[in-house]
């Protein structure tokens, strides 16, 4: 059969997007301060179909559908009225908002949430070698784009009032860790009157490695450090069903069949939510 297009050339796409700088907070900061005031305003607009919105470190954003007859001009200065609403309920440091028509060819063609389990041992690797990786060998998918998920780290928080106990030279100590393949950029250590903190990269099998790793002839990591295997600070904040998640974004290939591709999509989620090993998540295309 002939391809067919997402969007006929010539249709008017009915959506907006909303985009919020705001730098340096964390996630879940920018979710309550931006993200719920201005979801709450732009919930008014006339003939809106969704909104889903997304936070991290960099600010807000909030992707908009409409109604298939609506007149997207008037919707537009709609949803400027709502954000200079928003603006005010806004930290005063806010300086601006950026409303945007999208193009066609730029919209993804599914969004999958995966509702994780943190208790998992390594979530991050499942998703992408068990869910990502298969959605990327179907035929018309041209990428795929993971966010809200973040591969583990090691991180060692080493007690500085030990250290000094067995006279060891913590500055000389990150340098040591440093020749371990230890991640040493400026962003990775902590350091304050009590605790020195690095996250590492090092190719150690399990924590007890890390834990066990001499120092000198009577000190061991663990005698001066606490020693976790976690996600680093996130950068953004997805839900699914009000459970922390992954959201797969998913792009086709220019002239694939935007119906064919996701019927694809939809057989294998389907079969994705029938494997024990995907029991735990919650899985929403």
């Amino acid at each position: 059969g002939l391809p067919m297009e997402l969007f006929p050339r010539g249709y008017e796409t009915k959506f907006l997007s909303v985009y919020v700088p705001w730098s340096n907070a964390p996630a879940e900061e920018t979710l309550e301060k931006i993200t719920k005031p201005m979801e709450e305003e732009l919930s008014t607009v006339k003939h809106l179909d969704s909104i889903n919105s997304w936070s991290s470190q960099n600010g807000a954003n909030a992707f908009l559908s409409f109604k298939s007859k609506t007149d997207i001009a008037v919707a537009y200065r709609e949803v400027r009225d709502r954000m200079e609403r928003a603006r005010l309920r806004f930290p005063d440091d806010v300086e601006r908002y950026f409303i945007r028509k999208h193009d066609p060819s730029g919209i993804p063609v599914a969004v999958l949430g995966v509702a994780i389990d943190p208790s998992m041992a390594d979530y991050y690797n499942l998703v992408e070698k068990k869910i990502i990786l298969p959605i990327s060998r179907i035929d018309g998918v041209a990428k795929v784009d993971l966010n809200g998920l973040l591969e583990k780290e090691v991180i060692i928080e080493i007690d500085k009032q030990k250290a000094d106990a067995f006279g060891l030279n913590i500055f000389q100590l990150a340098q040591d860790l440093g020749q371990d393949n230890f991640t040493m950029t400026g962003g990775d250590v902590r350091y304050s009157d009590k605790k020195f903190m690095v996250r590492s990269v090092a190719t150690y099998t399990t924590l007890e490695d890390f834990q066990n790793r001499p120092i000198n002839d009577r000190v061991k990591l663990k005698d001066i450090a606490t020693i976790k295997y976690e996600e680093p600070d996130r950068r953004f904040s997805v839900r699914v069903n009000g459970k922390p998640a992954a959201a797969i974004v998913i792009f086709k290939e220019g002239e694939a069949n935007a119906v064919e591709l996701g019927q694809k999509l939809d057989a294998m989620i389907e079969e994705m939510r029938q494997r024990p090993l995907f029991a735990s998540m919650d899985m929403e295309l």
